[in-house]
């Protein structure tokens, strides 16, 4: 009886950090499917419904659900994705692109990386497939699910990235009080606290679709 108390109370003294890290997993899997399904909704809503929009460097904005819209070609294609983004390009005009972050696009991988100790995964998660989905999608770019550290059951065997190893490109999508987007080493940091992260991630896929500088 004894042995079997002991191991109740081992589960239950589990620390709670690996059940923030599956909720991160988990959630990047549910938001890449929710971001599928609105890819889909151009093929439903006419044009002529569109309302608050508007154009910025040639480019349509366009909000629909509190999502805003904007067209943009596949790499290396004719081929036209209708993408949601959480932010339009006015909304990101304060955040400046530290660094050339225009070579990552010649990849044909990179590691999305995280911090399983971390904050705020809710964001971080949304933020990372919100990136993910537009790398393979628009810029055939194949996404890499990574660690920043192996502290936690989740990260064991996956890629640990903590952007100081040469040759392993890399967004690092964190929390941090800045809300930024610069280059360091082989590394994109994408970073901000609550939404913000957000708007950082959205600020690098503008730049990359050449919407913004």
């Amino acid at each position: 009886m004894k042995k079997s108390k002991d191991k109740k109370e081992d589960r239950k003294e589990k620390p709670d950090d690996e059940n923030q890290v599956r909720y991160f997993i988990y959630a990047i899997l549910l938001i890449v499917i929710f971001i599928a399904v609105l890819l889909s909704v151009r093929y439903f809503i006419p044009r002529t419904s569109k309302t608050n929009s508007y154009s910025y460097n040639g480019f349509v904005f366009t909000n629909m659900s509190d999502l805003w819209f904007v067209e943009v070609l596949k790499a290396g294609t004719t081929k036209v994705y209708n993408v949601p983004l959480h932010f339009g390009a006015k909304e990101l005009e304060t955040i400046k692109i530290e660094g050339d972050v225009s070579h990552f696009k010649n990849k044909t991988a990179i590691y999305i990386t995280f911090d399983p100790t971390g904050k705020e995964f809710s964001y971080i998660a949304l933020a990372a497939s919100e990136l993910s989905i537009n790398l393979a999608q628009t810029m055939n770019i194949t996404p890499v699910a990574a660690c920043a550290v192996d502290k936690t059951e989740i990260c064991s065997g996956r890629h640990i990235i903590d952007c100081k190893t040469p040759g392993q490109p890399a967004i690092f999508v964190r929390y941090d009080n800045s809300t930024r987007v610069f280059v360091e080493n082989n590394c994109i940091f994408v970073q901000g606290q609550g939404k913000e992260v957000l708007r950082a991630a959205d600020r690098l896929l503008l730049s990359w679709f050449a919407v913004m500088p």
